[in-house]
């Protein structure tokens, strides 16, 4: 009777049921994919804003270590000279600004500085450099052979001298520094996108 009893068993036996058991005991049905798939998205856009924020914090800091290393310079320009450099349209807007920086404090040309002797830059720092920013990758080149002073968002940096005729002009007596920032409009009469600014006011 005990091995009739266990060939009954075996003739019961369903392989094909036994199968399709074990498949659904260890496959991943479609919500669980879909809950695995929206945690992965999630983890990955967080991972991009943190990496999105710590390049932003590192553009800012570089932007206020240049500007700090800038304005050293140019008091030592106004000691020298008497006078801080004034770029040839200053007015606040354009390139002329940040190309006068460049010029004034590592002495490589003069035509963007109002009453220089007209000198072309060629990229090479003078004997009378103010300030070593070219190793800081703080100078731009439009490649045309124009150099110029840019902020940590790879933008030029912009700079007005005060001006006794036009004394609304910069919010300083002595010069405006500013970068944009994160600012994409970069129009300074826009007073309600300042906050996004750096500048030395």
């Amino acid at each position: 009777m005990l091995q009739e009893a266990n060939l009954i068993r075996i003739i019961r036996f369903d392989p094909m049921k036994n199968n399709q058991t074990r498949n659904n005991s260890s496959g991943f049905t479609l919500i669980e994919l879909l809950t695995v798939i929206t945690i992965l998205a999630i983890l990955m856009g967080m991972a991009m804003a943190i990496i999105s924020f710590a390049q932003g914090k590192a553009a800012e800091d570089k932007t206020k270590g240049a500007m700090s290393a800038i304005k050293a310079g140019l008091e030592r320009y106004k000691v020298r000279n008497g006078e801080y450099p004034e770029p040839m349209e200053n007015n606040g807007m354009g390139t002329s600004g940040a190309i006068a920086l460049y010029q004034a404090l590592l002495d490589d040309g003069d035509d963007e500085i109002f009453g220089g002797p007209n000198n072309p830059s060629d990229g090479r720092p003078g004997e009378e450099i103010l300030v070593d920013l070219l190793g800081k990758g703080l100078v731009g080149d439009d490649g045309d052979g124009i150099y110029y002073l840019k902020d940590g968002y790879d933008r030029p940096f912009m700079y007005q001298v005060y001006d006794p005729e036009n004394p609304d002009g910069t919010n300083q007596t002595t010069y405006d520094l500013w970068s944009y920032g994160t600012d994409k409009e970069r129009n300074k009469t826009n007073k309600t996108s300042e906050p996004k600014w750096i500048k030395n006011w």
